[in-house]
């Protein structure tokens, strides 16, 4: 019966994976469809996450207050509605819209999700329980890219958000049916004016982040909108400590397993969600891969996360969370880091590598810190303490996908300022523009004088080439510039990630083991 529980439970999860996973691979078709630039394309991933991520502690608060089972299906039926209207969107202010909706629908979801697994599974089985559940998202996110890509290319981006309402229904049916009835805990309050300034918070800060590069980082608006953040993050700290029910408990961190697993989650979360935002435009824009191979390059990734997320959770209850943590830290920050050489001659070969090491790492991590964070804290907390964790995992997403955004672009800036010197400069180069010259016209005629009295010519300004080749040449070299400057500049973003998670993952060997408070019966 517990196994049909948790299949039910992970049905839901896997449907707000696949969601999710699917607009990433549509966010190229979106941003034309609906008149998105590349700055403002990030608010339809954000616009899911920031909702998702901020009312995690709340719903799961609720959840202890009125019952898992009840939060979990008004999440699924929230949900259901967001996909619903996400596929009717008609302009970019709808579509964010209903991201919003579809957002809160799964910020409904998953902490519920996570209290019903602890709920029926005993203190020993609950880390490979996790581990499946975890596993299942993994596979959301796995056939998202692939089945996404494929209704992409021959029906419609719309169809991304229609193909899971069948099963949404079928979701909510079996919740009815197969989860018991949670337990109540009439002491239980939300705090919503806690969860009120941490959205505002939040939402200030990746404003800024977005909007920085554009308005100015030392503008009035872009100063504001970050003491407006760090005012509301202050206040949202305070009224945690005197309220009576906190969204929060600010005590909990001071279990040292519990912080870790959540800077941990932060970490590796932003690491994912970054890199998943960042790979289908370089497939697509770079590259040229159409939506289907863009869904299958990024296959390995999901695929393996769903394979080793068991074994991790497995490992994390035999031996403990450090040692998989750790391993699994330090692989994300590896194949990341192999990443760095990412350019225009990539092969399936190469990708394949990397996203096989990432999705090995996040499987190691991802159910041990789950395992680590649930399995210190006292049983009356675990609702608190599993949308806290997930709170902190969507935060570090929602800010992943800003921040490489955001180094993307300013990165793209500086290396084409660099890189556009060989557009005019008077003596910059001139075997790499001998080399361009003649794969152009070395065969139509143009002998080595030729092309070398070209590229002189293009240097000094005398005997160049006649009016029609000197625009093709200057447009197709302003082309490779700017091809470049964006390879160098995922290049940087990825460098970045890299170091990001290596320094990070020596904090997993703090964690301390055989710490298991909800086994502790009371005296």
């Amino acid at each position: 019966m517990k196994y049909l529980v948790l299949c039910t439970v992970c049905l839901g999860t896997v449907l707000s994976s696949y969601v999710s996973s699917c607009t990433n691979i549509a966010l190229p078709n979106i941003m034309a469809a609906l008149n998105f630039d590349m700055n403002s394309i990030v608010w339809v991933s954000l616009s899911y996450l920031l909702p998702y991520g901020s009312i995690l502690p709340l719903t799961g608060k609720l959840g202890d207050q009125f019952g898992a089972k009840k939060m979990y299906i008004a999440g699924l039926i929230t949900f259901t509605i967001g996909s619903l209207l996400c596929g009717v969107a008609s302009n970019s202010t709808t579509m964010l819209v209903y991201r919003i909706i579809q957002g809160i629908g799964a910020g409904m979801l998953l902490p519920n999700a996570m209290i019903i697994v602890v709920e029926t599974f005993e203190p020993h089985e609950r880390g490979q329980a996790l581990g499946i559940w975890s596993a299942m998202a993994a596979a959301g996110s796995a056939m998202g890219p692939t089945i996404g890509g494929y209704l992409i290319e021959n029906i419609d981006w719309r169809s991304i958000f229609f193909s899971v309402l069948p099963f949404c229904a079928l979701s909510i049916v079996l919740a009815f049916i197969m989860i018991p009835k949670s337990k109540r805990n009439a002491n239980s309050q939300a705090d919503f004016w806690g969860a009120s300034l941490l959205t505002i918070s939040l939402s200030a800060l990746l404003v800024a982040l977005n909007k920085g590069q554009i308005e100015g980082w030392t503008s009035l608006y872009i100063t504001l909108l970050f003491y407006l953040s760090f005012a509301a993050f202050v206040l949202f700290i305070v009224a945690e400590l005197h309220v009576e029910h906190p969204m929060v408990e600010i005590n909990l961190f001071r279990n040292v397993n519990f912080a870790i697993a959540n800077i941990l989650g932060f970490i590796s979360f932003l690491a994912l969600y970054g890199v998943m935002f960042l790979l289908p435009f370089f497939l697509k824009s770079i590259l040229l891969y159409s939506s289907i191979s863009a869904g299958v390059m990024l296959l390995p990734l999901t695929v393996t996360m769903v394979i080793f997320a068991p074994l991790g959770g497995g490992i994390a209850d035999k031996f403990g969370s450090r040692i998989p943590a750790f391993l699994g830290i330090m692989l994300i920050s590896f194949s990341i880091y192999l990443l760095t050489s990412i350019n225009a001659n990539y092969s399936a070969r190469d990708f394949f590598i990397r996203l096989v090491l990432m999705g090995m790492g996040l499987g190691f991590t991802m159910s041990p810190l789950s395992n680590c964070a649930i399995s210190s804290l006292p049983k009356d907390k675990v609702g608190m303490g599993s949308g806290i964790l997930n709170l902190f995992k969507i935060i570090g997403g929602s800010i992943g996908v800003v921040f490489v955004e955001t180094i993307l672009s300013n990165s793209e800036v500086r290396h084409y300022q660099i890189l556009s010197e060989y557009l005019n400069a008077p003596n910059r180069a001139p075997q790499e523009v001998f080399k361009i010259l003649q794969a152009l016209w070395g065969n139509q005629g143009m002998n080595s004088d030729m092309l070398t009295s070209a590229a002189h010519g293009w240097f000094t300004g005398e005997g160049f080439l006649v009016p029609q080749r000197y625009a093709i040449f200057k447009a197709t070299l302003a082309k490779i510039v700017h091809q470049q400057a964006n390879i160098l500049s995922f290049e940087d973003v990825f460098y970045i990630l890299a170091i990001l998670c290596f320094c990070s993952s020596f904090l997993a060997l703090f964690i301390k083991t055989n710490s298991h408070p909800q086994q502790k019966k009371p005296t």
